[in-house]
C-alpha cells in the first residue's frame, strides 16, 4: 500500500501513461519497421490527404516539429516506400506528400485493430461509469489547458 507521501501529481501520472502507450505502440509497430512518430505522420497524411494536398510544412505545423525532424521522418518513410513526394500542381516548389498503397494498408490495419485494442487496454480496469467519467474529466482537463 502507498504511503501518503508517495502521491504522484497528475502531470507525472499522465507522463507515465503516455510513456507506457508509446512503449506498447512502438513494440506493436516493429513488424512494420516503423516508430510511433512515423505511424502518427502516416495517420495524419491518411486523414488529411482526402481533403487537401499535404506538404511538409503542414506536417511540421501539426506536430510542432522542426523542418529537420520531419524531413528525417519523411525520408525514412519514403525509403520504406510508405510515402511519396510529388511536385505540387499549383506550385512546383512544394512537394505533395502522399501515402503509397503499403502506407495506406498499414494505417488502415493499425487504426482498425491496434487503436481499438489500446482503447480497451486503457480502460480494462474501469467500470463503464468510470470510463465515461474518465473521458469527461480528460476533456475538461484538455479544455482548461486550451484556455488563455
Amino acid at each position: 500500500m502507498k504511503n501518503l507521501g508517495e502521491k504522484k501529481s497528475v502531470g507525472i501520472l499522465l507522463r507515465c501513461i503516455n510513456k507506457e502507450i508509446a512503449s506498447i505502440a512502438n513494440k506493436d509497430l516493429e513488424i512494420y519497421g516503423i516508430t510511433l512518430m512515423q505511424n502518427e505522420v502516416l495517420h495524419y497524411i491518411y486523414f488529411k490527404e482526402k481533403k487537401q494536398d499535404i506538404n511538409q510544412k503542414d506536417i511540421e505545423k501539426f506536430f510542432n516539429c522542426s523542418n529537420p525532424t520531419i524531413t528525417g521522418i519523411l525520408n525514412r518513410l519514403q525509403a520504406k516506400s510508405l510515402v511519396t513526394r510529388e511536385p505540387s500542381k499549383e506550385d512546383a516548389r512544394y512537394k505533395v506528400i502522399k501515402l503509397t498503397g503499403e502506407g495506406r494498408h498499414i494505417v488502415e490495419k493499425e487504426h482498425k485493430v491496434k487503436a481499438i485494442q489500446m482503447e480497451q487496454r486503457l480502460i480494462k480496469n474501469l467500470s463503464v461509469d468510470e470510463a465515461e467519467q474518465l473521458e469527461a474529466l480528460l476533456m475538461k482537463v484538455l479544455e482548461g489547458l486550451k484556455e488563455e
